[in-house]
């Protein structure tokens, strides 16, 4: 069974634990079982109800199916309601402090949205203390030599995957970001490819410079188009390169701040505030290694 499938198994168990221990608690003649729960404004509306009205007000707001997505699994155990029962959740799995830091947002994003709706007092979210990023490991990136075999083993296998990660690699683009992109968004006549506020995930367009090497492997056949992301990682296992997440994007802030030593360029091409690339991608390889990635070009 894959992590993935435990994971969501998991947050279903949990969920279901969570929301029959909250229905027990409001059944007790409106009776919190925890001090530190809200008192419902609303006792006829279930959390189930009040979730899937967040994430359709989110939806009509034009928020990315990627955020939606996060929301739902974020949100499935917030069924308690309790600050205590929140910390407990979080601390009950094997998230890095990264991933504990992204679900507690949602979480009080969602009661924010409550709060608001007039459907709970206060946010207990809000006194639910972050988790600390210091000392976490560098984001992985990949070496010169892996990002050929990536690309060289997407080239045999599929040019439009081909030109799919070499984007990602080359311009920084996130997965979610470059399946909702096209041909229309490579704009060689101004020597930029767009990420279209529609596929942003910030819902903010940005403008990455083609640099010499990938004008050169857009000179291959291929298309820029959606693609499923089980071809993708068909042909991600196919090179036989470990693969992390958002590898392709840390790759490219990390050769990218190296190369060119411009913090505020790299950041208005990634989409990332300064401050972020300070703190994560300073040093993390040396400006030989960076002269090494932009200068792989097809074979």
């Amino acid at each position: 069974m894959s992590p993935q499938v435990k994971a969501w198994q998991f947050l279903r168990e949990a969920g279901k634990f969570l929301q029959a221990a909250a229905d027990a608690a409001l059944g007790e003649a409106g009776r919190l079982a925890s001090p530190s729960m809200p008192a419902l404004l609303d006792d006829s509306r279930t959390v189930v109800e009040t979730v899937n009205e967040f994430l359709l007000a989110k939806a009509r707001a034009g928020r990315s199916d990627r955020y939606l997505r996060q929301l739902r699994v974020g949100m499935t155990p917030i069924s308690s309601i309790g600050v205590a029962d929140v910390e407990s959740w979080m601390q009950s799995a094997d998230w890095s402090a990264r991933t504990q830091r992204g679900y507690l947002s949602d979480v009080r994003t969602m009661f924010n949205f409550a709060e608001r709706r007039g459907l709970v007092s206060h946010n207990p979210a809000a006194g639910v203390e972050l988790p600390v990023l210091e000392d976490l490991d560098p984001p992985a990136i990949h070496t010169p030599d892996q990002v050929r075999q990536v690309l060289d083993a997407a080239r045999a296998r599929d040019p439009d995957v081909c030109r799919h990660l070499a984007i990602r690699y080359f311009c920084g683009v996130r997965s979610a970001e470059v399946h909702r992109m096209t041909e229309a968004n490579i704009l060689r006549d101004r020597g930029v490819v767009e990420v279209p506020a529609r596929a942003a995930k910030t819902r903010r367009r940005r403008l990455v410079m083609i640099q010499p090497n990938l004008a050169a492997w857009l000179q291959l056949d291929g298309e820029l188009r959606p693609i499923s992301p089980m071809t993708v990682r068909a042909v991600i296992r196919a090179s036989k390169v470990e693969w992390h997440h958002n590898v392709t994007r840390h790759s490219f802030v990390s050769y990218h701040l190296a190369q060119f030593q411009n913090a505020g360029k790299t950041a208005l091409e990634a989409g990332h505030t300064e401050q972020m690339l300070f703190s994560n991608y300073r040093e993390l390889v040396t400006p030989a290694v960076a002269a090494e990635f932009w200068d792989i070009f097809p074979n």
